[in-house]
């Protein structure tokens, strides 16, 4: 009930969400190419978390009448074989870590466990 209110309330706002292929990113902003043209965004992350996104990655865009923003972009693969619960973090030169749900941290493919 409440998501449908919601949702209900989101139309009468006009807020869309749209993809597009990013184009450039400079300033904490990204330039993408959306089905309405090509547009400047800025690019929102939960708090903590800084990313710039790459050219040609998939962006997602939303939008009210007023304002667009880059919510993220789409995952191409699982490419670390994370479950439901785990975390990877991942840069596009290759450094990652990995959260597992059994404690394990994978810091660039090494295993680091608890000891007891």
């Amino acid at each position: 009930m409440k998501i449908s209110r919601n949702i209900s309330e989101s139309s009468k706002n006009n807020i869309s969400c749209i993809s597009g292929k990013v184009v450039s990113c400079a300033d904490r902003r990204i330039s993408a190419s959306v089905s309405d043209g090509t547009g400047h965004f800025c690019i929102v992350a939960p708090k903590g978390i800084d990313y710039v996104p790459q050219p040609n990655d998939d962006s997602v865009v939303i939008s009210d009448e007023n304002e667009r923003f880059c919510i993220g972009v789409r995952r191409a693969d699982n490419r670390y074989n994370i479950e439901p619960g785990e975390i990877a973090l991942y840069s596009g030169g290759g450094a990652s870590i990995v959260l597992k749900n059994d404690g394990t941290v994978l810091i660039n493919g090494h295993v680091f466990m608890e000891e007891d």
